[in-house]
């Protein structure tokens, strides 16, 4: 006897030149270099050599995390200098910790730290033009349940630099 909750068997009918479709495209699908970018970033290398190639020293971005933490809704970081000189917090106008915050290089090197630990997980996808992570996908460790973050990186632009530049505490 078979599985009461199974249902009757389905049967089903396609045209088979559809059928020959849907095969074909799933072929061209999975053919990478068809559908890929042929400047399509993948590696951490290559990604932070075209971040360096943009000479950018100050800068500001919008940047989300996805954690069992504080501050998850979108932060605007402003990095003067090479260091982030201040976090705004978007939800309630406010600037907070600037150790909230991460420089691009900051962002590369945590990618490199954990590819080099290994972590569990991680995974990051680069901006084909000027290389900075867009997103980077970590769990560190398989049995922790919440050390897993998601960063998402967007609206990178150049900032003029000023002097003495801090809006937070710390």
């Amino acid at each position: 006897m078979g599985d009461a909750r199974a249902g009757p068997p389905v049967a089903l009918h396609m045209n088979p030149l559809r059928l020959a479709g849907l095969a074909l495209f799933a072929v061209v699908m999975s053919c990478s270099d068809a559908v890929a970018p042929s400047n399509q970033v993948t590696d951490l290398a290559t990604a932070r050599q075209r971040w360096r190639d943009q000479n950018l020293h100050s800068y500001a971005f919008t940047l989300q995390r996805t954690c069992v933490c504080t501050n998850v809704q979108p932060l605007y970081v402003l990095v003067q200098s090479d260091t982030v000189a201040g976090v705004l917090d978007f939800e309630t106008g406010e600037w907070i910790d600037r150790r909230l915050g991460k420089t691009v290089d900051g962002l590369f090197t945590f990618i490199q730290n954990a590819t080099e630990l290994p972590a569990q997980r991680i995974h990051a996808v680069y901006d084909n033009a000027r290389g900075f992570p867009t997103e980077i996908d970590y769990d560190g460790l398989a049995l922790v349940d919440d050390d897993q973050i998601l960063y998402r990186v967007s609206d990178v632009h150049s900032v003029p630099p000023v002097a003495g530049a801090s809006h937070n505490r710390r």
